[in-house]
């Protein structure tokens, strides 16, 4: 009996063991399973969003500029200062300027001084000299006449030789230029004092006059104020900078007033509209975001660097101060969003016969389903039709065939 016993145990032992190697066996040689992926089909807001980069610049400006050409000789600010309006921000000299009004105001005492002989007419005394030698000449003229009239009666008679009267006559030719010549400087004496010289003679003193205002006020422009109060955020030059007139020397702006430049790709200024939420991020403070809104699309495309790109002008909310001119910005515009959608991760949607599907696990299989998408981003996918809320999808659905 014990012995029947004994080999009952050792028979149901062999089994065992049998079985268990054979079940090993069986699991070494099938074929891997797949691992799924599976995500679920929820219920949240989906927005579809442009993300680029972009500059922060004011909304408004003063910008300085050189009224002169000059050294700059001292700047008395710094870049990143709060200036008061009307602060001297730097003074300048000028040499040139300086010579240049030294040249005006002694071109201008000569011309009041010609001005002032003008004005008065010529001199008495002047014209009485003029005078005179006309009335000599004519004196001396009419002498000469009646002597070559009486050689001429004699050298008909034979009295005299033709060599005296031919004298007569040079002297009297020579004498009637000479009156003419006075009389001529008589009338050109006149004339330098007409009505026409006084104009002129005015105007040219008016003319320079008005230059040397003109340099006065670029000497006084030597020194250079701050057009209004605010952040001098860009200052370009330095002393012993040489700068010309109408060089950009610095520039202020409203503390806060800032805006958005976003930099946005060709291929999506389709998509951008006025009114669009806007996301901005500095790696300066990384655990802050600031908000905006779209105002102003692109209206051309430009070349930037190696991209084509559009200038997308956004206001930011509550002017903010740590935003500066000039820092170089993440940006996220918000181009279209939804709540309450149905969305799954785009990895789990794939193409069959040019139609979007996707693999639902139901049970112990997965199946292929036909599905209608709308709005989509760079991690989810809206669903309007084929699966519903709490649905797994596969997100591997390229390693898996769909069981029957």
């Amino acid at each position: 009996m014990a012995r029947k016993k004994r080999t009952l145990i050792l028979l149901a032992a062999s089994i065992l063991v049998i079985a268990s190697l054979g079940y090993y066996y069986f699991l070494s040689n099938s074929p891997e399973l797949p691992q799924l992926q599976l995500a679920k089909a929820a219920r949240r807001e989906i927005k579809m969003i442009v993300s680029t980069n972009g500059i922060i610049e004011p909304v408004e400006r003063a910008q300085i500029y050189s009224p002169i050409d000059a050294f700059v000789k001292t700047v008395a600010v710094q870049e990143g200062e709060e200036v008061a309006g009307g602060r001297i921000l730097m003074r300048m000299e000028s040499q040139q300027a300086r010579t240049a009004l030294a040249e005006a105001n002694a071109a201008l005492l000569e011309a009041r001084r010609q001005a002032q002989l003008v004005l008065a007419g010529p001199l008495k005394e002047e014209v009485s000299d003029v005078t005179a030698s006309i009335a000599e000449c004519d004196l001396q003229l009419n002498q000469l006449a009646k002597d070559l009239k009486t050689e001429e009666s004699l050298y008909s008679k034979g009295a005299t030789t033709g060599e005296a009267v031919d004298k007569l006559r040079k002297q009297k030719d020579q004498l009637q230029l000479r009156s003419d010549a006075l009389k001529t400087k008589k009338q050109d004496l006149y004339a330098r004092y007409s009505e026409k010289e006084k104009e002129y003679a005015q105007g040219k003193v008016i003319q320079l006059a008005r230059q040397v205002e003109l340099l006065e006020q670029q000497l006084q422009s030597e020194s250079i104020p701050a057009p209004e109060s605010g952040l001098l955020y860009s200052l370009l030059v330095r002393p012993g900078t040489y700068v010309t007139r109408g060089q950009l020397l610095a520039e202020i702006y409203k503390t806060g007033n800032v805006r958005l430049r976003a930099y946005v790709d060709e291929p999506d200024l389709g998509r951008i509209r006025k009114g669009q939420q806007v996301l901005i991020e500095w790696n300066g403070l990384p655990d802050r975001r600031w908000t905006g809104v779209v105002e102003k699309p692109a209206e051309q495309v430009i070349a930037l660097n190696n991209r084509s790109v559009g200038h997308v002008l956004c206001s930011i909310a509550n002017q903010p101060k740590e935003l500066i001119p000039n820092l170089n910005v993440q940006v996220e515009i918000t181009t279209a969003s939804k709540a309450n959608a149905l969305v799954i991760p785009r990895s789990a949607v794939f193409n069959h016969d040019g139609k979007p599907v996707v693999l639902v696990l139901d049970a112990t299989r997965t199946v292929e389903k036909a599905i209608k998408t709308d709005l989509f981003n760079s991690e989810e996918i809206e669903i309007l039709d084929g699966i519903h809320e709490g649905d797994s999808v596969v997100l591997n659905p390229g390693e898996v065939k769909a069981s029957s």
